[in-house]
């Protein structure tokens, strides 16, 4: 069964730098990053903690941090220009709903309630949904995310800045961004709500007006029912006193002088702040408090290529604690692993080749596989099998690109072994520097037998190919023995 480890949580603009730095090199190429290597593993740690030193001792880095600070104040600038347009909102929905000196209380309460609160109660459902789905982000940070992407260039000076976008629309669908932009809405609707009531306090207090409802389908009694039910809350908040059915009925328009003005207007008022202006206080304080929270704690998706790709070397530090030992003893074989329907790319890695190999990522045209270097030692080893327990999905299959030059041992049975249950895929040994074998003299066929026998008691399958001059013929034979693979599972 395929697991993951747990990762480090790592500060807001970090991850955005990690991340810029991640976006552009898959796009352009790696950086050149000997010593930043170096202060990576010299930090020690989490591959997340290393992959933030090595990401703030790149030559971007500078210009990327002030770039992630003029960003990040621009997304707080947006609260507060969205707190203006509400206040704008809210003032010219109270003037709207008290435009004659007589109101239908419960009109205009409606008219200044019911959009902010379905508003709110969509929030909440789509936040509730989002939460079960560890879902990517909601569709305002859709929107946000692809309006930054056309302003980036114009707002930011580095030239990284659509790789810091890239970054940014990542960070959005982090519960950082969810509980963020979720704070922002509600400050909208928080001054819209504080607006309106302002608003009508100021003007009720200068001008009279006569608050009555009217009704044309419901009888008294069921309105009486309605406004109790609406006086609850408020009257439990202490805004205003128990609802009296004479008061009510006393309310109805043309039920004679209206000598309870002043309650009707304390009733609208106090249904503003109970159903609008405190539960928007109570959820923008909760949002804030839980992106304030996220923002010191991102969790690294270590599992993209090209973080996998830095893994190996950025982890040589650590040591694999089964080392190489004696020939392979005899031992029961091992059925084939199969692929599962849901991999992903397949892992490709260097096993004692006499020469550095080239791109091994592109050894199989048409198939996506994922570089984890040369396992030639413990440290190697180490992080290939780190790298292989990272993945988010099992791999498609695993090639283990082994130097004919050497004998195959225990260590190496186990290792290749154990590199294919963590990566949870199908297992190919690709013999190389056979030709090397035999100009050398060496026993050819024999050493390939050997290589045979250990692929069957580790479950693996056995392909000659020589990365110096590849036939077309057995790079087809391997792709066709992959395609089958995906085809059988």
């Amino acid at each position: 069964m395929h697991t993951h480890r747990p990762v480090s949580r790592i500060l807001l603009d970090d991850w955005l730098l990690v991340e810029s730095i991640r976006h552009r090199e898959e796009r352009s190429g790696r950086l050149p990053d000997e010593a930043a290597m170096a202060v990576g593993r010299r930090r020690g740690g989490s591959l997340e903690q290393r992959l933030v030193a090595r990401s703030r001792a790149l030559p971007p880095a500078a210009s990327l941090k002030r770039d992630i600070q003029r960003l990040l104040g621009f997304f707080g600038g947006a609260a507060y220009g969205l707190a203006f347009l509400g206040l704008v909102s809210g003032v010219v929905a109270a003037r709207s709903v008290i435009a004659d000196r007589q109101v239908d209380v419960l009109l205009a309460a409606a008219a200044l309630l019911i959009v902010p609160t379905l508003m709110l109660l969509g929030w909440l459902v789509l936040m509730l949904a989002g939460w079960r789905q560890s879902g990517s982000g909601s569709a305002l940070g859709g929107l946000v995310a692809a309006g930054l992407r056309r302003l980036g260039p114009r707002l930011l000076a580095s030239p990284q800045a659509g790789d810091l976008m890239a970054a940014f629309a990542g960070a959005l669908a982090t519960p950082w961004g969810r509980w963020k932009l979720g704070a922002i809405s509600h400050v909208f609707w928080l001054a819209y709500s504080a607006a309106a009531w302002v608003t009508l306090i100021v003007i009720f207090s200068v001008v009279q007006y006569d608050l009555t409802w009217g009704t044309t389908l419901l009888n008294d009694a069921r309105v009486v029912r309605l406004v109790e039910a609406l006086a609850a809350w408020p009257s439990l908040l202490g805004l205003m006193p128990p609802a009296d059915p004479a008061w009510i009925v006393a309310g109805r328009e043309g039920a004679g002088e209206l000598a309870a003005r002043a309650e009707w207007s304390r009733f609208l008022l106090a249904m503003i702040v109970a159903y609008s202006l405190l539960p928007r206080l109570l959820a923008w304080f909760i949002c804030t408090a839980l992106a304030w929270h996220s923002a010191r704690r991102l969790p690294l998706e270590t599992t993209h290529p090209g973080h996998l790709r830095l893994a190996a070397e950025l982890m040589a530090d650590e040591r694999v604690p089964e080392p190489s030992g004696p020939p392979v003893p005899d031992s029961p074989s091992r059925p084939r692993r199969s692929r599962r329907p849901d991999a992903g790319a397949g892992l490709i890695v260097a096993i004692e080749l006499e020469d550095a190999p080239g791109n091994l990522a592109d050894l199989v045209p048409g198939v996506e596989l994922l570089d984890l270097g040369r396992a030639d030692d413990r440290a190697g080893r180490r992080a290939a099998l780190a790298s292989a327990g990272r993945l988010s999905r099992p791999a498609s299959a695993v090639l283990a690109v082994c130097s004919m030059l050497r004998t195959p041992d225990a260590g190496t049975g186990g290792f290749l072994e154990r590199l294919a249950d963590a990566a949870d895929a199908p297992l190919w040994l690709v013999l190389d520097e056979g030709g090397k074998l035999k100009a050398r003299g060496g026993p050819l066929a024999e050493r390939r037998a050997d290589w045979e026998a250990l692929a069957g008691r580790i479950g693996a399958a056995v392909i000659v190919l020589d990365l110096d001059a590849p036939e077309a013929g057995a790079v087809a034979e391997l792709h066709r023995a992959i395609s089958e693979e995906e085809n059988s599972s």
